[in-house]
């Protein structure tokens, strides 16, 4: 249930990017959710493999490349979703970069408020057995 609402607060945070940024176009809000499946894959997958291969220059630019990923993955989503007729568009890569910006702080803020942070206990100690003599 958590996944499935997740991928509709993407949707919602594509929605609201593609009326604040320029360059990105949208058709149907059932598109989407469907945008938002691709999104979520190419994340996982193209996303995740990007980010590892250049761990060294993400430490040094204290994560920024990280900003530059993400924005060429949802202008790879863009493109990918245009090709597969799905009314939603990216125009370039900078509309691309300010739209993954603001559809994944639209999406962080949603979960946060409607569904909550996940409660993360730490780690429990290990029992300590007394030895009696």
């Amino acid at each position: 249930m958590r996944t499935l609402l997740r991928f509709l607060f993407s949707a919602i945070g594509l929605l609201v990017a593609s009326n604040l940024v320029p360059g990105i176009h949208h058709d149907r809000f059932l598109e989407l959710l469907v945008v938002a499946i691709i999104l979520g894959a190419l994340n996982a997958t193209l996303g995740s493999l990007l980010k590892y291969l250049t761990i060294v220059p993400m430490v040094c630019s204290f994560g920024c490349l990280s900003l530059f990923i993400n924005g060429l993955v949802f202008w790879l989503a863009g493109l990918l979703s245009a090709r597969l007729r799905l009314g939603f568009a990216v125009d370039g890569y900078w509309a691309a970069f300010f739209g993954a910006i603001v559809s994944s702080v639209v999406a962080t803020l949603l979960e946060w408020i409607l569904i909550g942070r996940e409660n993360r206990r730490p780690p429990e100690e290990p029992r300590r057995v007394k030895i009696i003599n």
